[in-house]
């Protein structure tokens, strides 16, 4: 039987995590090419505040994911989703006025392929929305590609899309346009 367990960051074996991540994005080999995120990149991406979720059977990580404060990424000169640099947009609201402002943020999420549909995607996102009540957050905020699928997905847990953009082939290694999405969900 498969066991959830949160850890820091720094607890983290980022290299069995990482690796989870890659594997899971390795799907999406026909639009995004190269590795979704290494280890010092995860560490910086999700931040020195960040906890991991891992799910774990007999000694094998499963799947996993991050949660931390979605400030992180709505604050100009801070990393953005997928690790890249935000640009400073004059015209963009103040970041308290941000969907995600005050919402826990989940992401780096992956499952094992060879477990995917068992499971373990809707017990990280349902524990992460226990973790953002028990903390006192009435909001998680994620981001997503919509060509993975996962915005379907995700609204079936009743998150809805806040903001999209279209990006040409070429951004983040993704071989074909594609829009990438923020979404939320109040708890």
């Amino acid at each position: 039987m498969a066991a959830l367990r949160v850890v820091s960051l720094m607890e983290a074996d980022l290299e069995a995590v990482a690796g989870v991540v890659n594997r899971a994005f390795g799907r999406y080999a026909h639009i995004f090419r190269g590795l979704r995120t290494s280890p010092s990149e995860y560490a910086d991406e999700a931040g020195a505040q960040a906890r991991v979720i891992l799910v774990e059977e007999d000694g094998r990580l499963l799947a996993t994911s991050m949660v931390t404060s979605a400030e992180r990424f709505i604050e100009p000169g801070l990393l953005g989703p997928a690790g890249m640099e935000r640009q400073l947009d004059r015209d963009a609201p103040p970041a308290e006025s941000h969907p995600w402002a005050g919402a826990l943020y989940f992401g780096l999420a992956g499952v094992e392929p060879d477990v995917m549909n068992r499971g373990f995607g809707r017990l990280m996102v349902e524990h992460a929305e226990r973790m953002a009540a028990a903390d006192g957050i009435r909001r998680v905020a994620l981001g997503t590609v919509r060509e993975f699928g996962l915005v379907e997905y995700y609204q079936r847990f009743d998150y809805h899309v806040v903001h999209e953009e279209a990006y040409a082939a070429g951004h983040w290694d993704f071989v074909v346009d594609h829009r990438y999405c923020e979404m939320v969900k109040d708890l």
